[in-house]
Parts: C-alpha cells; sequence; structure tokens
C-alpha cells in the first residue's frame, strides 16, 4: 500500500479524487528511533519503536541489509535516553534507561536530572523517569561519585513519588512480596530493559504476559530457557498460558535444542540427533513441510546460537532434507552454508570478517553471489575465473548485473522519498545526506542510469537540488 502511495506520489498524481498524497505520506513515512528522540513529543508508537531497540539491546539485529542512514541502526540504543535528556530535559519514563556509568562519561547529564528533580513536585513524566533510574542504579553492582550523589537526590525526594510508583519500587526492593500486574503492565517493557534474571522471574510470578512485551529479545529468550531448567513445571505452565503468543514456540524449540551456558548464545544438546529435532519441531509446529522446518533451524541459528555451533544446527537441516528429499550435498557446500548463516546481515556486525576467498572451493554460482552482496561488490576476488562452464559464467554475470541495478534502483527511490518526506532531525544531516547522493551518483552513473530513465525522476531529483542549491556552490 505505502508503496503504491509513493509510486502515484512521483509520478506527479494523487490519490483517488485528485487529493495530494503529500500529508498522507507524513503519516506513514517510516521515522528512525534517533529523528524520533530529536522530535520529542513522544507519542505511545514513538515510545513503542524506541523501547524496541532498546529491548534488541547493544549491537542487536540489524534491519537493513544493504546499509541503513547514519542514524537508523542504533550500535547503543540506551544513549537514545541520553539525547532525550540533552535536548528535552528528564520528561520522559525513557529518560531513565540509560545506564548509569553514563553520568561519568556523560557531563551534560547531571544538570537536566538535578533540575528536574529539585522541582516541588514531579510530572507523569518524571516520575517514571526518577523511578526508573532509582531502581537502575539501586541494582547496579558497582557506583562511582556521580551516581552516588543522584541516588542521594533521589532518595532525598521519595516523597514527591505518588503511591503507585512507590508501591513499583518497594516491590523491587523486595519490601513487598506481591503486586498487581496491572499496575506495572505500563511500565513492563522499561522494567525488562533494566531487568535481570531475578526481576523477571518476578514478573513472571505476578502474571506477565509475553503479549504485553513489545520485542522478545535473545536475553530475554534466555532468561526463559535458565528459569525453564530450575523450575521446569512452573515455568511451563506460564508457558501454557501464553499460548496466543506465536513467539513462545520459537523459545520453546530453543528450548529443547540448546544448554544456556554463558553470555547471549547457547550450546546445542550434543545427544540429539536430527529425528528427534524433527518429532519436536512437528510436536511444537504442527505438520509443516521440510523447507519451513530448515527455515526454523537456520533462524535458531542466525541468531541464538555462536559461531561455534552453527555446524550442530546444519548438521540436523542436513539430516532432515537428506531423509525427506534425497538430496546429498557436498561437505565443501554445507560448510559454505555454515558461513551463510553466520554472516547473514542481522548478525554481521557480531560475525567474523568476510575472508576474501570464502565460498571459492565449492564452485556454486549462487555462493560467489551471496559472497558479492555480503561485500556490497566491493570483492577483490574475480569469481568468473572460478566457473568452469561458460553457460554458468553468463548466468553469473546477468543476475550479478541485474542485483546491481536493483539495488540501486531501491537505494535511489529511497533516498529521494526520504528526502522529500524530509525525514531528517535536523537540517545539517539532510544537506550532508544530500552531499552524499549526489556524490554516489557521480561515483555510479552507469549503475544508477537505469533508475534515471523515468523522467519524472529526473525532476524529482532536479527539484531537490534546485532546493538546496545553497550547499553545492563551489567554494
Amino acid at each position: 500500500m505505502v508503496r503504491q502511495v509513493i509510486g502515484g506520489w512521483q509520478q506527479g498524481g494523487g490519490v483517488s479524487g485528485g487529493e495530494p498524497t503529500h500529508d498522507l505520506m507524513a503519516k506513514v513515512t517510516y521515522r528512525p528511533p534517533g529523528w524520533l528522540v530529536y522530535r520529542g513529543q513522544l507519542d505511545a508508537e514513538a515510545e513503542r519503536l524506541i523501547l524496541t531497540e532498546m529491548l534488541k539491546g547493544d549491537y542487536g539485529p540489524i534491519t537493513s541489509l544493504y546499509g541503513s542512514f547514519k542514524y537508523d541502526d542504533l550500535i547503543y540504543p540506551r544513549r537514545l535516553a541520553e539525547y532525550y535528556i540533552d535536548r528535552h530535559g528528564f520528561t520522559h519514563p525513557i529518560c531513565g534507561l540509560f545506564k548509569p556509568a553514563r553520568l561519568y562519561y556523560n557531563a551534560k547529564l547531571k544538570g537536566p536530572i538535578k533540575e528536574a528533580l529539585a522541582a516541588p513536585s514531579w510530572s507523569e513524566g518524571v516520575q517514571g523517569a526518577a523511578m526508573l533510574l532509582y531502581l537502575s542504579l539501586k541494582t547496579s553492582h558497582r557506583l562511582m561519585g556521580d551516581e552516588m550523589k543522584i541516588l542521594n537526590i533521589l532518595e532525598e525526594n521519595l516523597f514527591k513519588f505518588d503511591e503507585r510508583h512507590i508501591n513499583i519500587i518497594n516491590f523491587h526492593m523486595d519490601k513487598i512480596e506481591k503486586i498487581d500486574y496491572d499496575l506495572i503492565k505500563d511500565y513492563i517493557n522499561h522494567l525488562i530493559v533494566l531487568s535481570d534474571l531475578k526481576m523477571f522471574e518476578k514478573y513472571i510470578s505476578i502474571g506477565l504476559r509475553t503479549k504485553d512485551i513489545i520485542y522478545i529479545s535473545n536475553n530475554i529468550k534466555h532468561m526463559i530457557c535458565i528459569l525453564m531448567q530450575k523450575e521446569k513445571e512452573k515455568l511451563e505452565s506460564w508457558l501454557e498460558k501464553q499460548a496466543d503468543d506465536s513467539r513462545i514456540k520459537d523459545i520453546l524449540l530453543l528450548n529443547y535444542i540448546s544448554i544456556y551456558i554463558y553470555g547471549y548464545y547457547s550450546i546445542i544438546k550434543g545427544e540429539l540427533e536430527d529425528e528427534q529435532v524433527e518429532k519436536k519441531i512437528e510436536d511444537i509446529y504442527g505438520k509443516i513441510n521440510c523447507s519451513d522446518k530448515v527455515r526454523l533451524l537456520v533462524d535458531q541459528a542466525r541468531m541464538r546460537f555462536s559461531n561455534n555451533y552453527e555446524y550442530k544446527i546444519c548438521d540436523f537441516i542436513y539430516g532432515i532434507l537428506k531423509r525427506q528429499t534425497k538430496i546429498n550435498f557436498k561437505s565443501k557446500f554445507i560448510k559454505d552454508y555454515e558461513r551463510i548463516i553466520r554472516l547473514w546481515h542481522p548478525n554481521r556486525r557480531n560475525s567474523d570478517e568476510l575472508e576474501e576467498y570464502t565460498f571459492l572451493k565449492s564452485n556454486h554460482v549462487g555462493l560467489y553471489l551471496y559472497h558479492e552482496i555480503l561485500s556490497d561488490y566491493h570483492t577483490k576476488v574475480n569469481f568468473k575465473d572460478y566457473i568452469s562452464r561458460e553457460t554458468e559464467r553468463k548466468a553469473y554475470s546477468a543476475i550479478k548485473d541485474k542485483i546491481i541495478e536493483n539495488l540501486y534502483t531501491t537505494t535511489m527511490s529511497a533516498h529521494l522519498n526520504k528526502i522529500e518526506n524530509n525525514n531528517f532531525p535536523y537540517e545539517e544531516i539532510k544537506d550532508e545526506f544530500i552531499k552524499d547522493l549526489i556524490y554516489n551518483i557521480n561515483n555510479n552513473n552507469y549503475e544508477i542510469s537505469e533508475f534515471f530513465k523515468d523522467l519524472d525522476r529526473i525532476k524529482q531529483f532536479k527539484e531537490i537540488i534546485l532546493s538546496k542549491f545553497r550547499i553545492y556552490i563551489t567554494q
């Protein structure tokens, strides 16, 4: 739907009745969390997007395969709280979610926090931020001077919290054993950003519903798996109550095939055979086709396991395919497929560097193309030299050219729409973005030429250039 609207708007037309689509585009255009924080005035959906990034955690899955805009993917999402404080003050619950150690490293944080806490009374937003910061500081293992000063100020002003926030604090400080889940429901995602295993178990004890969790991260899944090993019957009973959340099935499969060891990763249970795994998949997901079983296992490998354990997942996949499709894979192809799982784009921050000669031993056109994509077509290897058949060389060249053409067409369209929608936190970034766009056109004119065969696209680009002509004057 959005793509159709964009297309109509690009062509200079409108929706039915001649109504311009610009206002509609302003509503549906994606705004990254960094932009939302810069703007402020967060509505429920904006807060949801920001909390999603925080729940993903540091170095979480990357959204874009072909490279995102500078502030789309966040290495340290909890710093969004710092950016919000710096621009809008300590006024919103997300402000309490920065890591306490940042009080030492970011000198600009203390002023707005102290100013908000010094007010005679606190708004709902300040109470939420102060409560979350207080809990974060109280559960920190080591506090430096700046953190202690803020904690002392908070403790001197506890009387400014209303009864609800005091009860939430007392529950977390073990001063009361139980609390009505509905009292903390609005804060549950904020609290899970801060929570450890002990607190997560307490949330389960008062009726935590997984459907209330915006994003179930690897950390959450592993906490559930640890608690399954610790109190199996209790957790199974709780999980049964979450049956309407399809994400739980993924956790049940993870728990069956893995043992939690350390950090955010699991290892595969050594005694498992592929027949057992396939039966468990059918128990959890019902009768599904072979390709869906493979997809489920690949998703587990991509997101849950350290680099040393993809091979075991591949053994499961290989066994299922061999039994159901009678396909036999060469060992070199299997090794390269392990690399594909490891280098898949949401994990590429944490993956090994792509080796220059990865996939060469397989002599497989598809893997060569995949290598090109992962390396952004900057590889020094000429894969055509490793393809023996002329027909395969021609196919490789034709497919590669088409992928690049589609890539540039999609990217250019997205970039132009981003500029037209003014999807930037401030004007300086927009100026830099346009400069980069012009640079890319100048340096990739052959690949981009197909995109500009459409006259309306040329007109669109012309309008953008003329609107920002001042930044292109030769100095």
